[in-house]
């Protein structure tokens, strides 16, 4: 009997310690992929604590890195500014010697133990001084917590193409929103999966205790997310303003939507808080876009046109993308020479599509168009927009914007010279149907020949237009292209103004029955000659009496009837004294910069080629 007795004794013991041994291992660390874990049950301090298990190490020394750069942003992010307590360990739970190289970079010793990493990240909004794009970001508040996993999740440099398995604890009644693969959601528990680091970071998880909402569109399930703290956004009403966009979307594509899911997350913001945070918007993922946005109602409109062009990155860069994108260097990126693709194509498709879908009328296209061409002017013509998009990050880094402007008046300027050169039949979208159809999101082009693939699968001219106005600095051929829909197009013409006084006037009247002058620029020739002064009390403008609220008036009347060269007075009180002051008429030239107009008698031609590149 005692043998027996301590037979069983043994086996008990074998079996805790096998317990105690194995419990040491969970979750198990495996030779092929991560598994990360995120608390974000317990959110006060702005910060959550991740535990990443990577994949077992074959080297004595690794490195575990947080993303300098991320897809989408073209700036610096330095994720690694926004760890702490960072430490790593071996199974039995021994920490592991760690130097912090850089800012994103822990170099591990005896890396072949390493089992677990641990640390804290921070609310990259809450460090509001650091810089950090709101939208690529992370955020964190009591009830929400938007997860660009980016911010939060890291890698082992050399394994960022192993899956990742994230579980991520939190409290009841805290719903996820994400496009990620879910394996398993419970109360307080959910698990997912990513295929590599990138479909990771791509794919941000948005915590909330509101509902979200979802419908399907073309075998695709769009969802949208959001949090608000006032309440005044809802999922359901947002849904019900961008799905027009989808559907315009679908039919400007022919029918379908190449991917199977889509998500919208946003995050609100009292408006006060943006002056101190940074302005809001959004980025945009392969299969999501992160917005941040005032939270207050009425934005519906607002979310729909940004939603736009963030979904029409499904088509550039997920589908149609070059070797830069596809194997992404987190670390040191590759800049590609067609951030005009990328970024200026996506925000011209977003417009065309929502005229041919009957979303936006001809006119409301028209004049955005044009207010892009000026706002183009801003920037500097002469850098070829393939050289700006190539040193976007460094010494071109104060021409990027123009990709959103020139960038979408050259996906404007090609779609009307496709259409123009074939006769209406093809435009833009059909060059990006063949280039989605023969690339998609597991196949990438070469950077350096993409002008030769566009050019083998379009009409005769079109090297010429890509080489002049993309790699070279010729101004847009909107002359042309216009004349040949129905417009006339004119990128300049005079304006000529009599001078008015370059001046700042108030009036108040319980101090007097005047204006009196506040600010007086005598750097303008003929406000000089008058010879004012700050203090001025102005009583007659060349002879009429100026009385409250009417100067503008009395200005404006002047003018129409001046005389060039002729003679202008004001009579003033200066100190107690009156003075008649004078100065010379002069004309002043102004540029009125990109007029279109629609021509009043268009060809049958004419019309038949805007029809059939606005779908009218």
């Amino acid at each position: 009997m005692k043998t027996t007795q301590m037979i069983r004794n043994t086996i008990a013991l074998v079996l805790l310690s096998t317990m105690a041994s194995y419990a040491q291992f969970r979750p198990i660390q495996h030779s092929d992929r991560y598994h990360a874990e995120v608390d974000v049950v317990d959110m006060t301090d702005d910060e959550v604590s991740v535990t990443v298990v990577p994949p077992v190490q074959n080297e004595n020394v690794a490195t575990f890195a947080m993303p300098k750069i991320i897809p989408g942003t073209y700036d610096i992010s330095d994720f690694g500014r926004f760890i702490k307590n960072f430490h790593a360990y071996d199974s039995y739970g021994n920490e592991l010697e760690v130097e912090h190289t850089d800012v994103n970079r822990w170099v591990i010793q005896n890396a072949k133990s390493l089992y677990r990493i641990t640390y804290d990240a921070i609310d990259t909004q809450e460090e509001y001084d650091k810089g950090i794009f709101l939208p690529g970001g992370t955020a964190i508040s009591d009830s929400a917590c938007m997860m660009n996993l980016f911010g939060f999740v890291g890698f082992m440099e050399g394994q960022d193409d192993m899956p990742f398995e994230l579980e991520v604890k939190k409290f009841p009644g805290l719903n996820a929103t994400t496009a990620l693969d879910i394996m398993d959601q419970q109360d307080k528990r959910d698990k997912f999966y990513a295929q590599d680091y990138f479909e990771l970071h791509d794919r941000p998880i948005l915590y909330s205790t509101q509902a979200n909402a979802s419908v399907m569109v073309a075998g695709a399930e769009v969802m949208v997310g959001t949090y608000s703290p006032s309440g005044a956004l809802v999922s359901e009403d947002i849904l019900d303003e961008i799905m027009p966009v989808f559907t315009a979307t679908r039919d400007y594509l022919g029918g379908t939507l190449p991917t199977d899911r889509y998500v919208v997350l946003v995050w609100g913001k009292q408006l006060s808080e943006f002056a101190r945070d940074g302005s809001a918007g959004a980025l945009e993922h392969f299969t999501s876009t992160t917005l941040v946005w005032p939270d207050m109602r009425g934005q519906e409109e607002g979310i729909r046109h940004v939603t736009a062009h963030e979904f029409f990155h499904i088509i550039t860069p997920l589908n149609i993308h070059s070797e830069h994108i596809h194997s992404y260097d987190f670390m040191n990126p590759q800049m590609s020479k067609h951030l005009w693709f990328y970024e200026g194509v996506t925000e011209y498709n977003s417009l065309i599509a929502q005229v041919r879908g009957g979303i936006m009328s001809e006119s409301e296209f028209m004049n955005e168009m044009v207010g892009k061409m000026n706002a183009a002017d801003n920037y500097d013509e002469h850098i070829p927009m393939t050289l700006r998009s190539e040193h976007a990050l460094d010494i071109f880094a104060d021409q990027y914007g123009d990709v959103y402007q020139k960038g979408a008046l050259i996906g404007m300027a090609l779609d009307m010279h496709l259409r123009k050169e074939t006769n209406g039949e093809e435009g833009l979208v059909d060059l990006l149907i063949k280039l989605k159809d023969m690339y998609g999101p597991d196949t990438f082009f070469v950077d350096n020949n993409f002008f030769d693939i566009i050019v083998d699968h379009t009409p005769a001219g079109t090297e010429e237009f890509l080489y002049n106005y993309i790699a070279g600095t010729h101004p847009l051929p909107f002359e042309e292209l216009f004349d040949a829909m129905g417009y006339s197009y004119m990128e300049s013409v005079p304006e000529y103004e009599v001078r008015r006084p370059d001046w700042s006037t108030s009036f108040i009247s319980s101090r007097s029955r005047y204006y009196f002058v506040s600010r007086v620029d005598n750097s303008d020739p003929f406000t000089a000659e008058f010879g004012l002064q700050n203090g001025d009390y102005i009583k007659r403008w060349n002879g009429e009496r100026v009385r409250q609220g009417e100067l503008a008036e009395v200005l404006n009347e002047w003018a129409e009837n001046a005389t060039i060269g002729g003679e202008v007075t004001i009579e003033i009180e200066r100190d107690g004294e009156e003075l008649e002051l004078s100065s010379t008429v002069t004309l002043e030239v102004n540029e009125e910069r990109h007029i279109l107009n629609k021509d009043e008698n268009p060809t049958a031609e004419e019309l038949r080629l805007l029809a059939q590149w606005l779908n009218l």
